[in-house]
This record gives C-alpha cells, structure tokens and sequence, in this order.
C-alpha cells in the first residue's frame, strides 16, 4: 500500500461520500458510496467489482491518524449503480457526473488561471459553483434555490413594472 490520501468528502442527502483522485481518475469509498445507495449491506459491495474497479488504500484522517478503506473507480460506482436499482438512482448518477467527479478532479489543483468548481453551503442545501479569477460563476438552473428564499421574505410591489421586480 502506499501513502495515506487526504480525502474529499461529499455531502449528498446529509450522507457523506469520501472521494480521492489516484492517478487521474476518482475513487470513492465503497463503505460510504453503498450507504448512499441504501444497499442493506454495505460490507458486500466489493464482491461484485471487478478486480480493476476496486482496491485498497489508505485515508489520511484530519486527527493524524490513518485508516484503509476500499475504494471503487468511477466504472464501479456507475456498476453499482446499475446493479442496485432504485429510482433515486437516476438524480444520484447524475449528481455522479455533474458534481462530484468534477469537484474530486477539479480540487487535485489547477493553476490559478484555471476556472475551479467549488461548493456553496446555502441554507439546507449545496449548490456547485464555479470559481474564475476571484469571482464566484452560478450556474442558471441554480439562480431559483437562491431566489427562492428572498421572494419568500419580500413581497413583490406592483405598480407601474407589473410582474418586474427590482
């Protein structure tokens, strides 16, 4: 085995996934990724990989200490998820493939002249954005979550605008 990883952990549903990048491609921990799928049996998801999408490694944990974990690639994270069918499974891929392998490869470092995915924190829920030259991007779709809670707040006047807000 070789060095300990720093992990990066994902939150999806308040349940973490622990992801690494090795040699250029991502590895989730296979204990943390079958939770997320609500497999009974967590222990039991590696049987199923093939010998090239599972392996064994060590975690760097924030006290110092270090602790082995098998991890799966990103061809047994999408095996498992076709293996275990439920109907969650559609938005998990794709949070899979917008989200996560972006903010694991992303977060290996980039130069500074590179745009950067970061997570924001917004009320009970995490929104990926995009981070360029000190200033942060949001992305269309995730301009209502922001909005939402403010028009809540705020009611709108109507008067000579109509509809249009300020």
């Amino acid at each position: 085995m070789e060095n300990a990883f720093s992990p990066l952990t994902l939150h999806r549903y308040d349940r973490p996934l622990r992801g690494v990048m090795i040699d250029g491609q991502p590895w989730f921990a296979a204990w943390d990724f079958a939770r997320l799928i609500g497999h009974r049996h967590p222990e039991r998801i590696g049987r199923m990989m093939e010998d090239d999408q599972i392996r064994s490694v060590r975690f760097a944990l924030v006290s110092g200490e270090t602790e082995d974990v098998e991890v799966i690639s990103e061809s047994g994270a999408y095996r498992a998820l076709w293996r275990y069918n439920h109907p969650e499974n559609r938005s998990l891929r794709r949070w899979l493939t917008l989200e996560a392998v972006p903010l694991l490869r992303d977060a290996r470092g980039t130069g500074p002249a590179c745009p950067k995915r970061t997570l924001l924190q917004w009320g009970t829920q995490q929104i990926g954005l995009l981070e360029w030259q000190g200033v942060l991007w949001v992305p269309f779709d995730a301009l209502p979550r922001f909005a939402a809670p403010i028009a809540e707040r705020r009611p709108m006047r109507r008067g000579l605008l109509g509809r249009w807000g300020r």
